[in-house]
Formats: C-alpha cells, structure tokens, sequence
C-alpha cells in the first residue's frame, strides 16, 4: 500500500474523486492537511466522509499574508485543534517561509504562530508536517525545544548543509512528483537514508504544469527506485514501515 503524507485535499473541485484515483492505483491513505482556519474545517468534512483520508491540522506560514485576522484567531484555533485531537493523525501544515513571503515584517508573526503549533503538537503528542522554505536553519534550530514524537518535512529544497542537519537530528523527509526534474529534491532523496524518506503530492499544486494528485506518488515511488537503485517493491514495503512510524494514528483510526 501507498500513502500519501500530505495532501490538500480540501482545494480540489471534486476530492471524491481523486481520492477514487488514488485508490485505483494502490494509494490506500491520504493524510489530508489543512493551512487555513476555514480550511480546518473543510478537513475535518472530507475524512469524515472517507475511510481512505485523515486529518491534520494547522496554520501554515502563508496564513499571515492571506489572513489580518489570524493572530486574534489563535486562540479558537487552538481550542478546536485541542476538541478534535481524537481524530487527528498529526499537526500540519505548519512552518515558517521566508522564500515566498518577502515581508520581513511578517515574520515575527510566522514565529509566534509556528511556536503555537509546536506547543500544541507537543501538548497533543503529535507529529507534525513542516514547511521549511527558505528558513531551514531557523526552523531547525527551533525544533530541538520542543518534545514532538515525529517531525516530517515535506518538499525539502533547501541548501545542503541544512539538510545535513535535519539528517543528523533525526527527521524525516516527504517526497513530492518534483523529483522528476528538480535536482534539489534528487539531492534529498540521495542525502536522505531510506529509512526516514516518505511520500506526499502536496496536491494540487501543479508538477510542469500537471496539477498534483495522491496518484502521483506511485511515480515518485519509481522515481525514488531509480535514484536509490533499489527495487520498488522493497522501497514500498520500506515506506509504509517509516509511515507507520511517524504517523501511527492513521494505522488506528477509523
């Protein structure tokens, strides 16, 4: 079976059917992640409706940009995240970007919302799914204060040296379709030990102009195959043990 990590799935059209597709093609979990305070809830709708999807819940970095409400939001925020805890799987999409915000001004905020999510990933022992860009040395420097039970990184693209450091404390790394052409994300597939790589589509964000889908990642699974020069069947077995690992709930619930 295939999973994947981190999903949006509350921004497609009809996520009926891409989650269909996903299952069509071996993809048996989808870990659907939120960015927003709507957003949450839309999350929390689709899994309830599908046995193949589960939620994870937070506010991504962007949120500061896209909402001047959101610092006032918090506390509501945190209060329905701490009433559905039952049923999450992990805290995410959270993290600090300081590649697609150019706003210096906005990044104290970022920080006071990422150190909340962290508490409360902490508060709720759970993982969390991390968005990284362009503040990698930050955010690592950061996580160490916290006591999380698994950290994952989705679509690392970040300088080397960074990722070294993420390797050396112990994190894992969410593959996207962009390890078809992007040499970044081939470098962190061959930096990175099998044993702390995943799979995600970040769908539905678009991979040379093709709009991302769960489906995708069986490609990524052969794309992984072929840069590590292990079999994928191996591969496969290989992910779905560090998925369980990080993510144990969604071999749990429902």
């Amino acid at each position: 079976m295939l999973i994947d990590v981190h999903c949006h799935l509350n921004l497609y059209l009809n996520p009926n059917e891409v989650i269909q597709e996903a299952n069509q093609v071996g993809v048996g979990k989808i870990i659907a992640v939120s960015m927003s305070a709507l957003s949450q809830k839309r999350i929390l709708e689709i899994s309830e409706n599908s046995e193949s999807v589960y939620p994870a819940l937070g506010i991504h970095p962007e949120e500061v940009k896209m909402n001047k409400n959101i610092e006032t939001e918090l506390d509501s925020i945190a209060d329905l995240i701490r009433s559905k805890e039952s049923q999450l799987c992990a805290i995410g999409e959270i993290g600090l970007d300081h590649h697609f915000i150019k706003d210096a001004n906005l990044y104290p905020l970022q920080l006071k919302i990422f150190n909340r999510m962290l508490s409360l990933a902490q508060e709720l022992h759970l993982p969390v799914n991390l968005h990284s860009k362009g503040a990698e040395k930050q955010i690592f420097d950061i996580l160490p204060s916290f006591d999380i039970p698994n950290i994952n990184i989705h679509w690392y693209s970040g300088p080397e040296k960074y990722l070294k450091l993420g390797i050396e404390q112990g994190y894992y790394f969410s593959i996207t379709p962009a390890v078809k052409y992007s040499p970044a994300v081939k470098k962190t597939v061959s930096f990175v030990d099998l044993d702390h790589i995943l799979l995600e589509s970040d769908g539905p964000v678009k991979f040379s102009g093709e709009i991302g889908t769960p489906a995708m990642i069986k490609n990524v699974l052969n794309d992984i195959s072929s840069i590590k020069k292990i079999s994928a069947e191996e591969i496969e077995e290989k992910l779905w043990n560090n998925t369980r690992n990080v993510f144990p709930r969604i071999f749990t619930l429902k």
